[in-house]
């Protein structure tokens, strides 16, 4: 085995899941700058979060309440609890559960009615009866097999009375009979006990608790997901107008004759315009030059009048959304906390396992009831011989 695993690599894993999400990261960019519609491309940017902060390259996700996260975890572990059980339940609903087929009893019921069958009996009643009785027999439960069992025991020995008509009455052979016929119809009430308690355990359990998992924790799953969808796109947006105002924030620059790039501080700015003052009246060339640079810088300023009133218009566009997702954040998480509370407050899961028990109970005293009938007829028999 480890020569066949020698070849093997966690990184090679690794890193082609990095490749992958990393692809998946590049087509979620294109496709937001080929977006119009900010809606849509605000998803796109959550999905692109949800990818960064699943990799961990990216910090400041919001967290959300203790008691949110709790209900979280009590929610998921009733919801696999409530599986379990029903998996278990679930067997009610088939037919047999607790006595499968058995080969070797079905072999035996068919050489039974290809040939004389029990003790070689030749009355035509006692073939017609176990004709009928095994084209019927397929045991749908234990105490059915039993009963049916027992059934094709007193069969017989109805068969052996009818066979010794006129001759003097076997009190053996009619104890033994009413013996089968007793046990016989002691399982038949129990096996249409259980098939009444199956049939209801499946509409009011199991169907109950399917709508359960399928409605209610299906719905906090949406509420959940709306959640985490909410949060994605305020801490986008947030993000965002961080990185802006840590932009905003960066010292000034503008650039020398040389076309470079340098920081402007406010010394420097005074000194500049002293020097272009003295410059300007000893050269008028220079003056008018300053002049035209001065003009230029007239027309500059609306312009940058105009950028600044853009950017501040945007700001409050950003700050305005993020205003809305904080809203429809905190409304989606309150839904959602609402919804997992009733969930785990469990009045209608205690019920539901009350009623089970009832049916179980309402069944067991039944068998009960049925078995102890049948004993005394039985200790009756025993007395009339004794």
């Amino acid at each position: 085995m480890s020569g066949y695993f020698s070849g093997f690599s966690f990184n090679k894993i690794t890193d082609s899941i990095s490749n992958a999400a990393h692809k998946t990261q590049d087509t979620l960019n294109n496709a937001i700058a080929n977006v119009s519609d900010p809606h849509t491309k605000l998803s796109l940017k959550a999905r692109t979060r949800y990818l960064q902060e699943s990799f961990g390259t990216v910090g400041e996700i919001s967290k959300l309440p203790p008691q949110y996260q709790s209900l979280e975890r009590k929610v998921d572990a009733l919801e696999k609890c409530l599986k379990r059980m029903l998996l278990v339940t679930r067997t009610f609903e088939i037919e047999g559960y607790d006595y499968p087929p058995n080969l070797t009893e079905s072999i035996s019921d068919w050489w039974s009615l290809n040939k004389d069958g029990w003790f070689s009996s030749s009355s035509k009643k006692s073939q017609k009866t176990k004709v009928d009785a095994s084209d019927a027999f397929l045991p749908h439960s234990f105490a059915h097999a039993i009963s049916k069992a027992a059934h094709d025991c007193n069969v017989v020995f109805k068969d052996l009375q009818e066979e010794e008509e006129g001759e003097e009455e076997d009190e053996d052979v009619v104890n033994i009979t009413e013996m089968f016929d007793s046990w016989s119809k002691c399982y038949k009430n129990i096996d249409l006990g259980k098939s009444e308690m199956d049939s209801i355990i499946v509409k009011e359990f199991n169907n109950k608790i399917e709508k359960l998992i399928n409605q209610d924790f299906k719905r906090a799953h949406d509420l959940r997901k709306k959640v985490e969808n909410s949060r994605l796109k305020f801490d986008t947006v947030r993000y965002e107008m961080k990185l802006k105002e840590e932009k905003v924030g960066l010292s000034t620059k503008t650039k020398d004759s040389s076309g470079a790039e340098t920081d402007l501080k406010t010394d420097d700015a005074a000194t500049a315009k002293i020097n272009i003052e003295e410059a300007a009246a000893e050269d008028k060339s220079e003056k008018a030059a300053g002049d035209n640079a001065a003009n230029e810088t007239g027309d500059a300023a609306p312009e940058a009048e105009a950028t600044l009133d853009t950017e501040h218009a945007a700001n409050i566009e950003d700050a305005k959304l993020l205003e809305e997702l904080e809203d429809e954040f905190v409304s989606n998480t309150t839904a959602a906390v609402e919804a997992m509370g009733e969930i785990s407050e469990c009045s209608e899961i205690l019920s539901l396992a009350k009623l089970f028990q009832n049916f179980q109970l309402v069944y067991y005293r039944q068998c009960v009831q049925e078995i102890e009938a049948s004993l005394k007829t039985l200790s009756g028999l025993e007395g009339e011989n004794s």
